[in-house]
């Protein structure tokens, strides 16, 4: 049992900076507070005896390889990515095993014509968010058929607009543009942002309330702005409906509000995958695109698409592209 013990507490040093981090994410309230007090005392026990240095190498070699960014050339020939094309927007989403999905819509406001798009010349796009941009980051990456486009994928794990004490997306945002110049910036972020936030005052603001619902809408406006300087286009892609009944809930509130923002800013168009993945009929976890092949839509957690379910978002996201830019064939 000593044993045992001293290898808990061993493990625990060698990942204090890990436990930390953990506990910070928390939602704000005194079991964070615990937590995180008891973490940060492991972290200094930790950094006195040097055993967090493996962490903390980890941690940078994996900071430094965050940023993924691929050109994808004009192919000579065909493509040699499957893909799953999504259902057409007529149908009417059905329940987990669905046949047909959705009543999607793209919110799209007039923007003057983009440049003419080469190989020599790709279209410079930046895909960031919480997790649920990963896989739409490698579609975009990899599937864009005869598209030229670099694309550079920014996306941090359990972040969110509500939570900046934790990971500062408009702080990100402002050194990665900077850094990419992208002429497009995709995001698909909010899953997380289901939660109490803290204002500059340092009150608590209840999810829901009011003052949260005011605060969040200026976090999203200031951080959309922010990417749509100078003519850069921003496409906002919305959440999808969530198995659980209270984050569904949350999420919900979370699309009224970025619709609200979105439709003010002309150079920001949003992606509405609402209908495509469940709608007002519910999470829909099983469905049928127009090709005939059905997919599984949604990992087992019952929140993030699949990777099949990303590539039909990402052919939403072409489309926009498409409307925006000429791509030389």
């Amino acid at each position: 049992m000593v044993a045992g013990l001293g290898c808990l507490l061993l493990a625990a040093l060698l990942t204090s900076g890990k436990l930390l981090e953990i506990a910070e994410r928390q939602e704000f309230g005194p079991a964070r507070d615990r937590n995180v007090e008891l973490a940060e005392a492991l972290d200094r026990v930790a950094n006195f005896l040097s055993l967090n240095r493996p962490y903390d190498l980890i941690q940078d070699l994996r900071d430094a390889n965050n940023d993924r960014t691929e050109t994808v050339a004009t192919p000579t020939t065909t493509s040699t990515t499957t893909t799953t094309a999504a259902p057409p927007a007529s149908t009417v989403p059905g329940t987990a095993e669905s046949t047909t999905s959705t009543s999607t819509t793209t919110t799209t406001t007039t923007l003057p014509p983009g440049r003419t798009v080469t190989d020599e010349a790709p279209l410079r796009v930046y895909v960031t968010g919480d997790s649920q941009a990963t896989y739409l980051g490698q579609a975009v990456t990899t599937e864009g058929g005869s598209r030229a486009v670099d694309v550079v994928v920014d996306d941090r794990i359990s972040t969110s607009l509500a939570r900046p004490d934790y990971f500062d997306w408009p702080a990100r945002w402002a050194g990665a543009l900077a850094e990419h110049d992208p002429e497009v910036v995709v995001v698909f972020l909010g899953a997380n942002d289901h939660q109490d936030m803290v204002d500059g005052a340092g009150e608590r603001l209840v999810e829901g309330s009011d003052a949260w619902r005011t605060e969040w809408r200026d976090r999203l406006a200031a951080g959309l702005d922010l990417l749509a300087a100078d003519g850069r286009t921003v496409v906002w892609v919305t959440q999808p409906p969530m198995r659980d009944r209270g984050l569904d809930d949350g999420i919900d509130v979370i699309n009224e509000l970025a619709a609200e923002v979105v439709a003010d800013r002309p150079s920001v168009v949003a992606v509405d995958i609402w209908g495509l993945f469940g709608g007002a009929t519910g999470y829909a976890e099983r469905l049928t695109g127009a090709d005939g092949d059905t997919i599984t839509a949604r990992v087992s957690d019952g929140v993030h698409l699949s990777r099949s379910a990303a590539s039909w978002v990402a052919d939403l996201v072409f489309a926009e592209f498409d409307r925006r830019w000429d791509f030389a064939s």
